[in-house]
């Protein structure tokens, strides 16, 4: 029973923290969401501030989970074919975590010592993931040599937003990016930007290559 409970009490406070932000939220609110007694939320998780790092350290474990799954498979045909597959499986596990998604991306943006830590720790191993892969592309001349850090931030912003503000989306354009057609359409135009932008022969699309194992490049 106390998993269940658990569970119901995380899942309330991602909704209302998506919603109203966490200083917008109580306790009581997440209590009574959940419908249990407001205590429980305290002896689980030590309260409000530790309810909400769980949330947190919970998103990011599963984001970069997917990122080291990408990593563990150690061949590919091409930079292009394995960067390609780190962006749909970090835009796929953000569609099915939508609600923290947005919770989390909206509260990263605030500066605080968990946000550091954050960032030190989970978002420190992202950019590292994709930097090693772009160096590696552009050593074997499979991409153009240019800024690797203004290419990753280019690229990590395209990953996110749709995550950070599905209302801009959906007000301006009428896209949801919870829906299937959004994230086919969506990864074909990065297909696109990926190959216009970085590589050495965007008229190809990057042909394929024989095959590397990118691990042992690095």
């Amino acid at each position: 029973m106390s998993e269940v409970t658990k569970v119901k009490i995380l899942t309330s406070a991602t909704a209302l923290f998506q919603r109203q932000g966490y200083h917008g939220t109580s306790v009581r609110d997440i209590a009574q969401d959940a419908s249990v007694n407001i205590a429980l939320v305290s002896y689980y998780f030590g309260g409000k501030k530790g309810l909400f790092e769980t949330l947190l350290i919970q998103f990011y474990e599963g984001y970069i989970k997917e990122l080291d799954k990408e990593s563990s498979l150690n061949e590919y045909d091409s930079a292009y074919d394995c960067l390609l597959s780190f962006v749909r499986s970090l835009i796929n596990y953000q569609r099915s975590q939508h609600l923290l998604a947005r919770m989390v991306h909206r509260e990263m943006s605030v500066d605080s010592t968990l946000v550091r830590e954050v960032m030190a720790t989970y978002l420190q191993k992202e950019k590292h993931e994709f930097s090693r892969l772009i160096k590696h592309g552009m050593a074997v001349g499979e991409f153009r040599r240019q800024p690797v850090d203004f290419v990753i931030i280019q690229l990590r912003s395209m990953i996110t937003l749709p995550f950070m503000s599905p209302q801009y989306l959906w007000e301006l354009f009428q896209l949801n990016p919870k829906e299937p057609y959004f994230i086919d359409r969506y990864m074909d135009h990065l297909k696109a930007w990926i190959a216009s932008g970085l590589s050495s022969d965007p008229s190809s699309h990057v042909q394929a290559k024989p095959h590397i194992r990118i691990k042992q490049m690095y």
